[in-house]
């Protein structure tokens, strides 16, 4: 039988050091005389010592050794698909892994995605400096990076658990999946969505320019993301049709999210203030930046509007109008698929989170009172078509006496 010993690999002074797992009297592996940390199976091919992970159990310890004894065995008596058992190749160095993985995502992904994926890896790097391949991370040293995330980084919940699914695709690219399974992470907060009321769209308009007015517009009456506004062409309106389109630009290296182009019905007001917008010569941008290449100041401009209007610009900003925009198509009666699809949203669930709760509402919950004696129950308030159908009867018949 060839030769596998399991090894346990623990932290003393500030430096890891391997042990071999003592025995006890009755020659058994005495799983407690060593502090915690993290198992190996050791052999040795040619005369090289070699190693690989073992899992954090003694269970699983002791499974990796008995598949390792059998590919060392395999490959004794030659069996097919044993040929190279024990001669695996080296993982990379966490750095030079992190760097291929972030090349990949660069060539793949969207420039954000990429970005946000560099961010993310480079503070997990800086994190784990020290340490000399993927395999020397443990489950309790990514616990240690999530508590360093949120007590040093100051993050909060959905973003830390958002790098950490970012870590775990690296993780289990690097051959390292489920590892952050047993990790203690935040719960998510799921925030109220936020809209703006009509009173604040109603002064922001009135201080908007009639270029500022047309591009707030478009935010409002699309629910198109910054960039979709950023990136239009004029040949993605259709005023016959009346319709705008968010498409790809490759030439500028745009592509709407996940890839999928969408088309979504605009008002005739939208149209309205997108005929009187003036079109830049020589340019297919619809708001171009005063040079003529793609306006990046489209926040700072919402919150210079914010600002001369006396409203608050902490609370404005490009993402409101787009959930202002969800919720008012939900609320108009459109159905949770059709704004799903003008949103781009991936799951049904995602549109349903717009519907943002109603605020409009003390007329009808003041009709709500505390039950006491001798208090009579309120009269049920009548519809509001009926009311105003009512209320004309009555002036009708008001403006009949007057003219006898």
């Amino acid at each position: 039988m060839s030769r596998v010993n399991i090894v346990k690999r623990i932290k003393i002074d500030g430096r890891w050091k391997m042990f071999s797992i003592p025995r006890n009297a009755k020659g058994n592996y005495d799983w407690n005389a060593i502090a915690d940390g993290r198992y190996y199976v050791e052999w040795y091919v040619g005369g090289t010592r070699r190693r690989e992970g073992a899992g954090a159990t003694a269970a699983q310890a002791l499974e990796a050794q008995r598949r390792k004894r059998h590919e060392l065995e395999g490959r004794k008596l030659g069996v097919p698909g044993f040929a190279t058992a024990g001669e695996t190749f080296k993982k990379p160095a966490l750095q030079v892994a992190v760097k291929k993985y972030l090349e990949q995502i660069e060539a793949l992904k969207k420039p954000n995605t990429h970005r946000k994926y560099e961010a993310v890896l480079e503070r997990f790097l800086d994190f784990f400096h020290d340490r000399a391949s993927i395999d020397a991370i443990s489950a309790d040293d990514l616990t240690r990076f999530v508590v360093t995330l949120k007590r040093d980084h100051g993050l909060g919940s959905n973003t830390i658990l958002h790098n950490t699914v970012i870590i775990a695709q690296f993780l289990k690219r690097q051959g390292r999946s489920g590892i952050t399974r047993e990790l203690e992470l935040p719960e998510r907060i799921t925030p109220l969505v936020k809209v703006y009321r009509h009173d604040e769209l109603a002064r922001f308009f009135t201080a908007c320019s009639d270029l500022e007015r047309a591009l707030f517009a478009t935010f409002l009456l699309t629910g198109f993301r910054e960039q979709e506004v950023m990136f239009l062409y004029w040949s993605d309106v259709n005023f016959e049709l009346r319709t705008v389109r968010a498409t790809a630009k490759p030439e500028l290296g745009f592509y709407p999210k996940r890839w999928e182009d969408r088309e979504v019905p605009a008002p005739a007001e939208l149209m309205d203030e997108l005929r009187k917008h003036t079109h830049r010569p020589n340019c297919q941008l619809v708001f171009p930046s005063p040079t003529g290449n793609r306006e990046q100041h489209m926040l700072d401009h919402c919150k210079s509007i914010a600002t001369r209007a006396k409203l608050d610009p902490t609370k404005f900003d490009l993402k409101t109008f787009r959930s202002t925009y969800a919720t008012g198509m939900l609320r108009r009666g459109f159905d949770v698929r059709t704004v799903q699809h003008w949103m781009s949203h991936k799951s049904l669930e995602t549109t349903m989170r717009y519907l943002a709760p109603a605020t409009d509402v003390h007329d009808e919950v003041d009709l709500v009172t505390i039950p006491s004696v001798g208090k009579a129950d309120a009269a049920p308030r009548k519809a509001a078509a009926r009311e105003s159908r009512s209320s004309r009867k009555a002036r009708l018949v008001q403006s009949r006496a007057v003219g006898e």
